[in-house]
């Protein structure tokens, strides 16, 4: 096996802030713990009216830029801080997560060894507030392999309910970026995935699986109360190029599945936030009833629970789990 060479690749770090005073240092000290030292911090605080823009103030490092913006969104707030990065490869953290110390590490041998991707993310921990913290074991993707080219990004997505990266462990191109235009302006659900997909359809995804970030489950400002009232961003991107024959042949299937997973997706958000009237009306799409008939049919009769009937049963399976 020929030996890669190996560069040291610069990195802007974008860091979206809004209102997370109580995990903003943690995250910025996760990146200046990291093995590979070649990088600078973008931290755009959104809008924040919890003054978690002070704490970043507090570091005194070259290296960490702070650029304060009127409340737009996230999506704004990372395409802002890609507006002001020097470097050429953009690694997004959100502030409530954490990187392992050699997460950029990993990103810079995937570069060297597949310069021409779209897309290079990793695995990753999973932490709940009373501090049980797991990940999802993706070795079998590459036969044990320490990363590689994702073969079927959509059929993965689908099959597992979630990209097999999140939003703070991957890194894009700042070419790649560009080319893609970015994430969408006023998308507040699936604005990370929707991008990713939009590359996905036109460039290979690298992968490690090794679980080098933690994503923590229900922070203060999380999105899991939100419900939108048209299909999800993802989901319409997708279909849209379904539609104008914007996706290869060999893709053509799993994208179709994954395009009926997010409306499976927006449907048990529905339920779950007590919105049974969008819930009953998304379950008329044909695309989950063509792809995933006993999904359509097991959610159907929970759409017609009342939900303080449903948030009981759901407590209870809390408690017992």
């Amino acid at each position: 096996m020929m030996e890669v060479e190996m560069n040291m690749y610069n990195f802007s770090v974008i860091i979206p802030l809004y209102n997370k005073t109580g995990f903003i240092e943690r995250a910025i000290l996760s990146v200046l713990n990291q093995t590979h030292p070649f990088f600078e911090i973008i931290v755009v605080n959104d809008g924040s009216s919890d003054g978690g823009e002070k704490k970043v103030e507090l570091f005194k490092d070259e290296r960490i830029h702070l650029v304060n913006q009127a409340n737009q969104g996230v999506s704004v707030a990372r395409n802002n801080g890609a507006a002001h990065a020097r470097y050429d490869f953009f690694a997004f953290l959100d502030s409530d997560d954490v990187w392992e110390k050699t997460f950029l590490e990993e990103i810079n041998r995937m570069i060297c060894q597949y310069p021409d991707a779209g897309i290079y993310g990793t695995n990753n921990y999973i932490e709940s507030p009373n501090g049980k913290r797991w990940f999802e074991n993706m070795d079998y993707l590459f036969n044990g392999a320490n990363s590689g080219v994702i073969n079927d990004y959509f059929g993965l997505f689908a099959k597992n309910g979630r990209s097999p990266f999140f939003t703070s462990g991957h890194c894009i191109p700042r070419k790649i970026f560009e080319e893609s235009g970015g994430f969408k302006k006023g998308v507040a659900l699936t604005e990370d995935s929707d991008l990713w997909c939009r590359i996905a359809l036109k460039h290979d995804i690298v992968y490690s699986p090794s679980p080098l970030i933690t994503y923590y489950l229900e922070m203060p400002n999380n999105t899991v109360s939100k419900i939108p009232s048209s299909d999800y961003q993802v989901s319409v991107t997708l279909q849209n190029c379904l539609d104008t024959n914007d996706v290869k042949p060999e893709q053509q299937n799993s994208v179709r599945k994954l395009v009926a997973f997010q409306q499976i997706s927006l449907i048990k958000r529905a339920i779950l936030t007590g919105n049974h009237r969008i819930a009953l009306n998304k379950l008329k799409d044909k695309r989950i009833f063509r792809e995933f008939p006993l999904t359509g049919l097991f959610l159907f009769p929970l759409a017609l629970l009342p939900f303080s009937l449903f948030n009981k049963i759901n407590q209870f399976k809390k408690k017992h789990t």
